[in-house]
């Protein structure tokens, strides 16, 4: 008997009635119910089967609220690996579902034309991160992205103020630009300042200070400021930022780093700068995050302590405060402080263990370069497992958010502790300072 040779576009079309059968068996709820339990990336991987299966999961994802990042965050992230060979099959993905895509963080320095590619296919993005972008946008006067919300650029040299421009949309509440070369402010114009609740502009050489005091009537609801900023002007910034904190009385959170570097100024002049500038703080009646490069003597920290009722961390120059100004700030604010900042102070082992006991909430303490003995660290310790041991008799025993609970983390100077870290690691995670960054505070909070 002749064999018969099976004719394979006979099998391709019973394969796509096979497919077409098992998508129309069940409704477009139960569907959604099904692929609900894959992530992105599994639904990516299901969706190259065939046309009927590509037309039912691309529906599907148009409802989900997609992220693109370079680490898995849910269900719904989209990972995106830093390598240019990933980059032409992603644009193939954008241009079907782009729509979908809410949240991006990509690094210009593997993805060539990034921007000119979400401008055509991601609408509807919320979030933007860019990183490492060096060259410039192509110039346009149209808004893009409307429903932009939130807006980082780091590492962009050659982002301008009109490239900006074109991310400023009427929703937009928080704009963070680090390390740029390009930017003065005057974008700030153009920002609807209304929803603007988070603005941090670290290390933009070109920044004009003018721009942002000019605007600071506009900033009126802002929640976080932070500004670094190496001034190499001769007109000084730092005397005219207490103008600022009075134009802003919902300021939550306060990150301030700025050297005017033509200026050199004695112990006289800095107390009457600071003396200018914590009257204009303490007048903040909703701050809870202060981290200023401002020197610091005990009078500004009572004064700190006393109005200041939100206060959870405390980053401080004090280089003049003593117990008494530590004493003033653990009797006020001690209880509910999460996170301190001691670093350069003349404050000894006695002074740090009686804050420890003050501060039973306490996650971050900084006593690097401080005045304290090699044993420092065990007391610290020791005192820490007291307050652990004596919680139930505490009136912390029942906060749901105590943290006697968690390790203390604990940043010193590398010299000023010699031991076994294994003897204390129960409820001290220790971090070590090999410098002191007299340049710019600590960022953690940013």
């Amino acid at each position: 008997m002749e064999c018969m040779e099976e004719d394979p576009d006979l099998g391709m079309v019973s394969e796509s009635k096979t497919n077409s059968a098992i998508i129309n068996s069940l409704n477009a709820d139960c569907w959604r119910l099904i692929l609900d339990y894959l992530s992105v990336q599994e639904l990516l991987q299901t969706e190259r089967t065939c046309k009927d299966w590509q037309k039912l999961v691309l529906h599907h994802i148009s409802h989900r609220r997609i992220m693109i990042q370079d680490s898995e965050c849910d269900e719904n992230t989209l990972i995106l690996r830093k390598s240019s060979d990933v980059w032409p099959s992603f644009k193939r993905w954008l241009k079907k579902c782009g729509p979908s895509v809410q949240e991006l963080d990509a690094d210009g320095q593997y993805f060539k034309g990034v921007m000119e590619v979400l401008r055509d296919t991601c609408p509807n993005l919320e979030f933007l991160r860019l990183t490492n972008l060096k060259k410039k946008l192509s110039p346009t006067n149209t808004l893009h992205f409307l429903k932009l919300t939130w807006l980082v650029f780091e590492n962009c040299d050659e982002i301008t103020d009109d490239c900006i421009n074109q991310f400023l949309s009427s929703d937009m509440n928080e704009l963070v630009i680090i390390s740029n070369k390009r930017v003065t402010g005057k974008f700030l114009n153009n920002l609807k300042a209304d929803q603007m609740k988070r603005l941090i502009l670290r290390e933009c050489r070109a920044l004009k200070f003018s721009f942002l005091l000019t605007c600071a009537d506009r900033l009126k609801n802002l929640t976080d400021l932070v500004l670094w900023k190496k001034n190499r002007s001769k007109i000084e910034i730092r005397s005219k930022l207490h103008l600022l904190l009075d134009k802003m009385p919902n300021l939550e959170q306060i990150g301030f780093s700025v050297l005017d570097m033509f200026n050199r100024y004695n112990d006289q002049h800095y107390l009457e700068e600071s003396n200018v500038f914590f009257e204009s703080v303490c007048r903040l009646k909703k701050l809870h995050r202060f981290n200023a490069n401002f020197e610091v003597w005990d009078h500004h920290l009572e004064a700190l302590a006393r109005n200041c009722k939100e206060l959870l961390a405390v980053h401080l120059s004090c280089d003049q405060i003593t117990r008494v100004g530590l004493d003033a700030l653990c009797r006020h604010r001690g209880p509910q402080l999460y996170e301190l900042d001691l670093s350069g102070s003349a404050l000894v082992d006695d002074d740090i263990v009686a804050c420890i006991y003050a501060c039973p909430k306490l996650v971050w303490l900084d006593i690097s370069f401080s005045h304290i003995s090699v044993g420092a660290v065990e007391r610290i310790a020791a005192a820490r497992r007291d307050l652990r041991a004596n919680l139930r008799d505490s009136k912390y025993a029942s906060n749901d958010h105590n943290n006697l609970y968690f390790k203390l983390r604990l940043v010193i100077y590398r010299w000023d502790f010699i031991g076994n870290e294994e003897d204390f690691k129960d409820v001290i995670n220790l971090q070590y300072r090999y410098y002191r960054n007299d340049d710019y505070g600590s960022d953690d909070e940013y």
